[in-house]
């Protein structure tokens, strides 16, 4: 189940502002497997979690900030997997992986928020 996640912790690396006030919206805490695809490849990784317009995942694999790429994540409950674009905003290091990484969501269909809405629903 989901729980909101107002934690600033080691999530606090990078360019975006530092506390809650760089959040748009609360983040739930999830632990779903899902891929990560850039340049370079694809690569296994674990969303930890989720709101909106941004997710935190963590990798064994490093990006850097700015880092474009693309999760493929399937969120229980919501109809499939989806892809979505994004770029890294902020790294530091996973609790489950070595590598943490805010990414921050661009281009969001309507489809793929709404679908990210009633997940975080469904965790009422």
């Amino acid at each position: 189940m989901a729980t909101p996640s107002e934690k600033a912790g080691p999530r606090s690396q990078g360019s975006a502002p530092a506390g809650p006030d760089r959040r748009r919206q609360p983040r739930y805490l999830v632990d779903i497997p899902v891929r990560l695809r850039c340049a370079e490849g694809v690569f296994p990784a674990h969303l930890r979690d989720i709101c909106r317009d941004a997710a935190w995942v963590e990798c064994d694999r490093g990006f850097t900030i700015d880092a474009r790429l693309s999760i493929t994540m399937e969120l229980p409950g919501t109809g499939g997997p989806m892809e979505i674009d994004g770029r890294v905003i902020r790294l530091a290091p996973g609790e489950k992986a070595p590598n943490g990484m805010a990414i921050l969501f661009g281009n969001l269909p309507p489809t793929a928020a709404t679908r990210i809405d009633f997940y975080i629903a469904l965790q009422g």
